[in-house]
């Protein structure tokens, strides 16, 4: 669980970014339907980070009451049996459950922030993609860690209950945070040298075009020391 709410912080942190950009933007929106639309959507992000801090608060409870070893106790009665007319203590596996719920309409949330709209679908789009792209695949991580904890505490099927949202999650991060492919790097002499050992072909090719080189080096060479015979013929002894 631990690592699971250090993931949820992350994502919660990095949500400010982008809701500041919304928020700007929208106020500098002029048409009425477009503003509308942005306002949702600052809206949407705005109503996820809140129920993300509650979410946080929320496992911070269910932590602490496993440590200290709170898991239901009733109050006893004079012969020392439960009394249950006094509601009982805490239930951690409860609040987990609460958590992981909670959990699922942020990501409901944020996928109907960044819904397309259909006269205004250029503004489903991240603003600050890097930032946002960290939300997303923190709150997926969380997720699934979280989901391990339901079914070590006996909620076996919360690994497929939940299972929608985790690619829900997925599929908004590779939508509205698409990876920009780093530059291809040139081959190194090693990886040249192998592919010629690897493939006749390749080696074909690359013969032909060092001929190729060496050809007008060749012809340079001859032509200048052509030059060279002929000054020498020439020059008076």
């Amino acid at each position: 669980m631990p690592y699971a709410v250090a993931q949820l912080v992350t994502a919660f942190e990095h949500l400010g970014p982008e809701h500041q950009a919304l928020t700007e933007e929208a106020e500098e929106i002029t048409g009425r339907e477009r503003r509308g639309t942005a306002n949702r959507m600052v809206e949407g992000v705005a109503q996820a980070g809140y129920t993300l801090s509650r979410i946080v608060s929320t496992l911070a409870t269910a932590h602490g009451l496993k440590a200290l070893g709170i898991d239901q106790q009733h109050s006893k009665d004079a012969d020392g049996h439960n009394y249950t007319p006094l509601t009982c203590l805490g239930d951690p596996a409860e609040l987990l459950c609460d958590a992981v719920g909670h959990l699922q309409v942020v990501a409901n949330l944020l996928s109907k922030a960044y819904e397309p709209s259909r006269r205004n679908s250029d503004l489903a789009r991240a603003r600050c993609p890097e930032h946002l792209r960290t939300v997303l695949s923190s709150l997926r991580s969380a997720l699934e860690l979280l989901c391990v904890d339901l079914a070590a505490a006996q909620d076996v099927e919360a690994v497929t209950e939940y299972a929608p949202t985790v690619e829900l999650l997925g599929a908004l991060e590779k939508r509205l945070c698409p990876t920009v492919p780093a530059p291809r790097s040139s081959p190194t002499a090693d990886d040249v040298a192998a592919a010629i050992r690897a493939d006749p072909d390749v080696a074909r090719v690359a013969a032909e075009a060092l001929a190729a080189i060496a050809r007008p080096e060749s012809a340079g060479r001859s032509a200048l020391a052509g030059h060279d015979g002929a000054s020498l013929a020439t020059s008076p002894t």
